[in-house]
């Protein structure tokens, strides 16, 4: 709820868990939007489907900007894919498919103790929240943080982080442009 989120011109939130914002932090977050920031929010739990991470952020765009909270899909031909590297093909897979998971299985088949199984949820797009023409804020079901952690075999990841924050500080009405237009003309 602190107004120093004005000055900032790109926020990165990934949720593993559950969450609410307060009234005074979600009417803050809209208002933020609204002036030109731009949020990345990236489900930390992205192979549990509708889980409690996904619902609580999803639910934060909504408290914050009313019906304005409409999540679309961000085509393949939007800037944010194109403007430092090319992601022809749409945002490189994150931590949504393949990952293990171990899971105890019921007392009929205790004798084997764990069954081990693979999660295929493959999400091919992002998804886009735009105020009239701009789009304020990027939900991402990807687990992209969860591949920008590894140390190896995350480059696509990285990449299309990094046309996050390029497009967040170059697209008009951003709070960056602002300022650079503000120090540009304050001679």
């Amino acid at each position: 709820d602190s107004r120093r989120l004005f000055d900032t011109p790109f926020v990165f939130l990934c949720a593993e868990k559950q969450f609410e914002l307060t009234d005074a932090e979600a009417k803050n977050f809209g208002e933020y939007l609204r002036k030109g920031g731009f949020a990345v929010l990236d489900n930390g739990n992205p192979t549990q489907e509708f889980g409690a991470a996904e619902a609580s952020l999803r639910k934060m765009f909504r408290d914050a900007l009313g019906s304005d909270a409409k999540f679309l899909p961000i085509p393949k031909s939007h800037p944010i894919y194109h403007c430092f590297e090319d992601f022809d093909d749409g945002p490189p897979q994150g931590d949504e498919v393949g990952r293990s998971e171990v899971a105890e299985v019921g007392t009929v088949n205790m004798q084997f103790g764990y069954l081990k199984f693979t999660l295929n949820k493959q999400v091919l797009y992002l998804e886009g929240i735009w105020i009239d023409d701009r789009l304020v804020a990027i939900y991402s079901d990807k687990g992209y943080a969860r591949k920008w952690k590894e140390t190896s075999n995350n480059e696509p990841q990285l990449k299309m982080g990094v046309n996050m924050v390029v497009y967040a500080l170059t697209q008009e009405g951003s709070i960056a442009q602002q300022k650079m237009d503000f120090f540009s003309t304050a001679n």
